[in-house]
């Protein structure tokens, strides 16, 4: 079995969708082929395309934003529209991640991607909702960083399983292992670093421009 692992983000490193998709080919090791492929453009190329007709399953990992899919990622698929009629029938999975502390956040987007795998004659086989996916990044290389993130790690253990048993699931939701107003500070914090970084006050972070 070959698996594709399409990060959807439109960040080029260091992103929660990057180390996800890395995640869930750890997982998979010597069980199948994985192909990370990348979509942070418009269109996906056609080396890509390429090898996402080679690969049985599909692994859309991508970010929230505002309650939907990236635009970007929304017109390379609406590139693969195109172009359905060269492809077998493909069964999709898809991991959206959110800044919001609970998963159950990325409920509609999973509903955008199994309208348009239907749209393309595609087996929708099951989403998962990651809730504080924005501090993957920050805390996963991190000591604690195993800790923190166990149940994602309990998620894409339960999503890979299901994968190479070639079935479907029931969406399903989980957040990072951090209570909410724990994670809640620290968001905040990392606002005000940022706001620091880029030569502003703590205090501007909720200054309204006139």
């Amino acid at each position: 079995m070959k698996i594709a692992l399409i990060n959807g983000s439109p960040k080029h490193k260091n992103s929660a969708s990057g180390i996800l998709a890395s995640l869930v080919k750890r997982l998979a090791k010597e069980k199948c082929e994985c192909a990370e492929i990348k979509m942070n453009q418009t269109e996906p190329t056609a080396e890509s395309v390429a090898v996402l007709r080679e690969c049985d399953a599909w692994i859309i990992f991508y970010p929230l934003y505002v309650d939907g899919v990236p635009s970007h990622l929304l017109s390379c698929l609406k590139f693969l529209e195109n172009c359905k009629e060269t492809f077998d029938i493909k069964r999709i999975y898809a991991v959206s991640n959110c800044g919001f502390h609970d998963g159950q956040q990325c409920e509609w987007s999973l509903e955008v991607i199994s309208h348009w795998s239907r749209h393309m004659g595609f087996d929708f086989c099951g989403g998962i909702g990651l809730g504080g996916g924005g501090a993957v990044p920050e805390v996963y290389a991190t000591p604690a960083g195993e800790a923190i993130t166990s149940n994602y790690t309990k998620a894409m253990k339960k999503m890979i399983g299901k994968v190479l048993e070639q079935k479907s699931f029931e969406n399903f939701y989980a957040s990072i292992n951090l209570p909410r107003f724990i994670f809640k500070l620290a968001a905040e914090r990392g606002w005000g670093r940022s706001l620091v970084k880029n030569g502003k006050k703590r205090s501007d972070i909720g200054h309204i421009p006139q």
